[in-house]
């Protein structure tokens, strides 16, 4: 038989290893769940700064004269500052299925847009090119 002396310290030791098996578990737990947080924060940055460029171009297009005369703009969205380069005429045709009426002819156009926008807190960049056709009652592709 074994005496009860030998025996005192086996159970201290074998609940000790469990317990710290038991808390490496609880650590790596934490640290995974905190990797995916940071990942989970910076896709809806980027999110948001990709809708942002997407809102800046459609401001852009809501306007007319931005074809007539076409200029860059910084438009600032949600508190993100957005350049939205001058549209770029890539080209142009006479618009069909339609016929002259008072000498006047239409023109459909093909525009070329940039938008650049930087989170100033992560420092996440994120560029849009969009293209658009809009017809026009006049030729203004330079």
């Amino acid at each position: 038989m074994i005496s009860f002396k030998r025996q005192r310290g086996a159970v201290l030791l074998v609940s000790l290893v469990i317990l710290m098996i038991i808390t490496l578990f609880v650590v790596s737990s934490a640290n995974l769940t905190s990797s995916d947080l940071r990942i989970v924060g910076n896709f809806q940055s980027k999110m948001i700064i990709n809708q942002g460029a997407q809102q800046a171009i459609e401001e852009v297009l809501s306007s007319v004269t931005n074809f007539t005369t076409p200029v860059a703009h910084t438009i600032t969205v949600n508190g993100i500052q957005v350049a939205v380069s001058a549209p770029a005429c890539i080209g142009t045709t006479i618009a069909t299925g339609y016929t002259a009426v008072n000498n006047i002819t239409l023109y459909d156009t093909d525009w070329s847009f940039t938008a650049t926008s930087t989170d100033p807190i992560s420092g996440a960049t994120a560029t849009l090119n969009q293209g658009v056709r809009i017809r026009l009652p006049n030729d203004f592709c330079p």
